[in-house]
């Protein structure tokens, strides 16, 4: 029973990070996370200052009051540093410095994070994550640009990358709990599925309704999130 107590105590706590997502002018923002455990390892977060909206998806490695713990951790991290108006990638050389010097054992993490301007130029940091999705004019492209996963090598450089964005254009991020959730017969979701429902400019609700669709009642193995990202121009 107290052990019980004390994990509905942890989760009261990390549901106090819940996001808030800002309203601005010229982008639209949402997000959603199906957790395969009582509490996960994924998280995305939303800060928007004078240097544009930013959004980051990270998917911590392992799964349970552990992963979480640290997912926690990190999101305050990132968020302080975004508020800070710190450079993207700065912001992740800072990260993957606290996990290699904090001797976290064999956790890492997968990081993905962006900024929208207002003229619509996207800059993003993609340490180790699944390639996200840019749909423009019905047509899906993924920006390939990344970096290593942050906690795996103390002296690991990253740099940013950038796109353009029109109105309409949408950036879809997801964590390989998407892409890697399995049907009964052991058959990944994989990339060719997410994109073929992203060239019909979905929601969320479209991409959640698929995978649950292709797993058929198959239970999720890890941690599924998807951020969309809307600009609106």
């Amino acid at each position: 029973m107290r052990g019980w107590y004390k994990l509905k105590k942890l989760r009261d706590e990390i549901s106090l990070m819940a996001v808030t997502i800002p309203e601005v002018p010229f982008a639209k923002m949402r997000g959603r996370n199906l957790s395969c455990k009582e509490i996960g390892g994924d998280f995305f977060d939303v800060v928007n200052t004078e240097d544009g909206l930013a959004v980051v998806l990270a998917d911590v490695s392992g799964k349970g009051v552990s992963a979480a713990l640290l997912a926690s951790t990190l999101q305050g991290m990132v968020y302080s540093h975004l508020s800070a108006r710190m450079p993207l990638a700065e912001i992740m050389a800072a990260v993957n410095r606290f996990f290699t010097q904090k001797h976290l054992g064999e956790k890492y993490a997968t990081v993905i994070i962006t900024r929208i301007h207002k003229d619509g130029e996207l800059e993003y940091v993609n340490c180790g994550h699944v390639p996200p999705l840019l749909i423009s004019g019905g047509q899906v492209s993924r920006p390939e640009h990344g970096n290593l996963p942050v906690g795996l090598l103390a002296d690991a450089t990253y740099e940013s990358d950038r796109v353009h964005m029109k109105p309409g254009d949408r950036f879809i991020l997801v964590t390989d709990g998407v892409t890697e959730a399995e049907n009964a017969l052991g058959d990944f979701y994989d990339n060719e599925r997410l994109e073929a429902v992203a060239a019909k400019s979905p929601t969320l609700e479209d991409i959640f309704a698929s995978v649950s669709a292709f797993c058929a009642g198959a239970p999720l193995g890890d941690d599924c999130t998807v951020v969309e990202l809307l600009y609106t121009g």
